[in-house]
């Protein structure tokens, strides 16, 4: 591969990472704001069902693992992870309990903890955040966890405060199809930009 290549590849993942940035930093906003309204725990993994990312992603994923060959399974969960006993009765300050039971759950969730959390998907990182888009029914301007944010139907939650869906999706696609093109990968198309890497594939390297 080329340096031109290199540097392109460096500029769309730098990119990537400051999407990354910005989904971290709403949910930090919106855990400041409410922070009782959030039944989000580390023990939960309710919406950990995902089982492909798009490129951009694996490769980010694959960094992680390769610059972090010492982990386990074991060492890769944070070291302050709900203890297996009680992690059936997470509750929050307002007493929400959460049913943690996920059968089809991500590859990379061991003892109900996120293997490579900091480098979870763009999906990960606004899971239990509230989310407008233009796809859902005319009836519904947003969604969220059903656990979070009891105080507020979802269409009332300060705007400012919720996910773009419809913003961070076009610019996951193209910055995924940037990242084919100077990585020399077919996308699956450029309208659709997907060629999804299949999670259990990339959690072999990790746990095998």
């Amino acid at each position: 591969m080329t340096a031109a290549a290199d540097n392109l590849i460096n500029g769309v993942t730098d990119n990537y990472r400051k999407l990354c940035a910005y989904c971290d930093a709403l949910w930090n906003r919106v855990r400041e704001a409410y922070p009782n309204e959030i039944a989000c725990r580390k023990g939960c993994g309710i919406c950990c069902e995902l089982q492909s990312v798009n490129q951009i992603e694996a490769y980010a994923i694959r960094s992680y693992i390769v610059n972090n060959k010492n982990l386990s399974d074991d060492a890769c969960v944070d070291d302050d992870v709900i203890d297996d006993d009680i992690v059936d009765d997470i509750v929050d300050a307002n007493d929400m309990s959460v049913d943690t039971d996920n059968t089809g759950s991500c590859p990379f969730l061991r003892r109900r903890s996120c293997s490579i959390y900091p480098a979870r998907p763009i999906i990960c990182r606004t899971h239990g955040l509230v989310l407008r888009s233009s796809e859902f029914p005319l009836s519904r301007q947003a969604a969220s966890c059903p656990y979070n944010f009891p105080s507020f139907r979802p269409d009332d939650f300060p705007p400012e405060l919720a996910v773009d869906a419809d913003a961070v999706t076009k610019n996951l696609v193209n910055l995924n199809l940037a990242f084919c093109m100077a990585s020399g990968i077919d996308a699956g198309g450029a309208e659709s930009g997907e060629r999804r890497v299949l999670l259990r594939d990339l959690a072999e390297k990790l746990f095998s």
